[in-house]
């Protein structure tokens, strides 16, 4: 699930910047690249005309495009990515380039764009460490929660994802990862952030629980996701994930 490179164009399709994040796309130039922005922009009058974040799906990747006046911003990922994660990824970024550069006429079709200081910011923004950062001692709390619950063998696996989509924790099964980033996605598409909880089983008895816990001191609560043993009841899986979210709650 990588974030694999960000392109900043104009709406001529000149790329003036572009940064990779893997080594997957390091050895294509850009040049190549451009064309096909053009292409796209040329037949899609609706990728350059929303203010909402558009998205290209192309087979196991995905463009993700958000315009400002005479500039596109786009990162291309894997189509796993969860998409409330790149989308907030790509509003940041162009928040921040905007602090950079905040009269975009200035910029020509021909400049290619150099800043280290911006792509320093990138890589943090990419990574999710603005948000690491600023909650570690927390975050560091609720994963030794989680841990003491697996050496118990009280529960299977949790993870722990912010409502911007950035994975916190994880000790999930990949799959059952991408539901819940998912799940996510489609709780915040349609306001439904506040509903309290989720459960379904797997084909093999156990039993995924997931519930939105506020923290009484962050601006916005964060998706627990909990997989419980097939021995385990029902109810008692729905108590545990309550007295769970209890504790994180009261973690200082």
């Amino acid at each position: 699930m990588k974030i694999h490179s960000l392109f900043i164009l104009k709406r001529t399709g000149v790329c003036i910047f572009h940064k990779h994040f893997t080594k997957d796309f390091d050895n294509i130039e850009v040049n190549l690249i451009t064309p096909f922005f053009s292409a796209i922009f040329s037949f899609s009058e609706n990728v350059i005309s929303r203010k909402t974040p558009e998205i290209l799906e192309m087979r196991e990747f995905r463009f993700v495009f958000k315009v400002h006046q005479d500039l596109i911003f786009s990162i291309l990922s894997d189509s796993t990515a969860s998409l409330l994660f790149v989308t907030t990824r790509l509003e940041r970024i162009a928040d921040v380039f905007l602090e950079e550069y905040p009269d975009t006429t200035k910029i020509k079709d021909y400049q290619q764009l150099e800043n280290p200081k911006f792509e320093k910011i990138l890589d943090s923004i990419v990574a999710g460490e603005d948000e690491l950062y600023m909650s570690k001692t927390f975050y560091e709390k609720v994963i030794d929660v989680f841990e003491g619950l697996m050496l118990e063998n009280e529960i299977i696996g949790a993870a722990l994802l912010t409502t911007k989509g950035n994975t916190i924790y994880t000790s999930l099964p990949n799959e059952i990862l991408v539901n819940s980033l998912k799940e996510l996605e489609i709780r915040y598409m349609v306001g439904a952030i506040s509903l309290p909880e989720m459960y379904y089983s797997l084909g093999n008895g156990q039993k995924v629980f997931s519930r939105m816990v506020d923290i009484p001191w962050k601006l916005d609560p964060l998706l627990v996701v909990v997989l419980y043993d097939k021995t385990v009841p029902l109810g008692m899986a729905e108590l545990n994930l309550t007295k769970l979210a209890s504790r994180i709650k009261n973690i200082i």
